[in-house]
């Protein structure tokens, strides 16, 4: 990858795992998620592309083994984690989510949501919120309500 992807690289990669996700809205928003996160860093879709075919590496059959296992080790982690862990997914450093946080998982789940206007809502509260903005107080109230709801 570009030093200008691997700025991002480890958001990338969170936003990626979530495509697996068998939650339509859930890939739909991360999906949309990897494109916003690109143009921030002055980056397309493409620039994705050739930075995941640049490394041409031939790993042996042993190195391979090696990879698929730690990613299956990784795998079971994460699962593990994500049943037993904390209610919200991304956190901060004071275990708290930021409005960004709550407004992805709410647009993760976009066919949860009730009506155009609440989808309306919940992309302009990510979109408002993604470089550490907040929501106003009742703003915050439905954004908590949405979140509650649709978890």
């Amino acid at each position: 990858m570009g030093n200008d992807l691997a700025s991002i690289a480890s958001k990338l990669g969170k936003l990626i795992r979530m495509l697996s996700s068998s939650q339509d809205g859930e890939v739909l928003g991360a999906a949309r998620a990897i494109v916003r996160t690109l143009a921030n860093a002055g980056l397309d879709v493409h620039a994705l592309a050739a930075g995941i075919g640049a490394n041409d590496k031939k790993f042996s059959e042993e190195e391979a083994r090696e990879i698929y296992q730690h990613g299956v080790a990784e795998g079971r982690r994460v699962a593990e984690q994500e049943q037993s862990g904390p209610f919200f997914r991304n956190v901060n450093l004071n275990d708290e989510p930021s409005w960004h946080d709550i407004a992805c998982e709410c647009a993760a789940r976009g066919a949860q949501l009730r009506d155009d206007r609440e989808r309306k809502f919940v992309s302009d509260m990510v979109r408002w919120t993604v470089h550490g903005g907040s929501p106003t107080e009742k703003q915050a109230k439905w954004l908590r309500s949405i979140y509650t709801r649709t978890r």
